[in-house]
């Protein structure tokens, strides 16, 4: 499998801790997934199984495709200070990564899925206070690897292979760059 690990530095954590306290101190930014979904066509929340999940959050950063259109999504369009802090993470983390996307969740508990709509590997971060909420990936052959991406990111392509999130408790926001 390729995937690439990158230990969190002190001014990584730093950023994280910034975008969790904007999230935090704006909790109407996330939309529930639950109640988003319902009666609706969320391909990607219905895989994930954000229907069964009261208390699950997620929206999306950057760049969205709107009925058949590339634009700014809602959430960056109303929350530019949130682009600009979710920019300033990867920049020092990854500056060679290139992304359009952040999808961030709240509380979401993924369940076996792959990502159809990428067009290129992911980088995916936890935070917040949680214990658990790793991500399992299927290596295939009954194997599975199990990540922990909460002092960690992982670089992964989501489109080959089968990953889901572990139990957590307390608090846990995942952030999901992607193209």
């Amino acid at each position: 499998m390729e995937y690439k690990v990158r230990k969190l530095s002190i001014n990584d954590i730093k950023n994280l801790n910034s975008i969790y306290l904007y999230l935090e101190n704006h909790p109407k930014c996330l939309k529930s997934l639950f109640e988003n979904t319902r009666g609706q066509c969320n391909h990607h929340a219905t895989k994930i199984g954000a229907l069964d999940q009261r208390e699950a959050r997620g929206s999306t950063a950057g760049t969205v495709i709107w009925r058949g259109q590339q634009k700014l999504s809602k959430l960056s369009t109303e929350h530019p200070d949130l682009d600009i802090l979710l920019h300033s993470f990867m920049t020092e983390h990854n500056p060679e990564f290139n992304y359009k996307s952040v999808y961030i969740t709240k509380n979401c508990k993924s369940r076996p899925h792959r990502d159809s709509g990428n067009s290129t590997s992911s980088i995916i971060v936890s935070m917040g206070d949680h214990e658990g909420g790793a991500l399992c990936i299927d290596e295939g052959d009954g194997r599975n690897q199990v990540f922990t991406i909460r002092k960690y990111s992982l670089e992964f392509d989501g489109r080959k292979y089968l990953h889901w999130t572990q139990d957590f408790v307390g608090t846990r926001y995942s952030l999901i760059y992607f193209n």
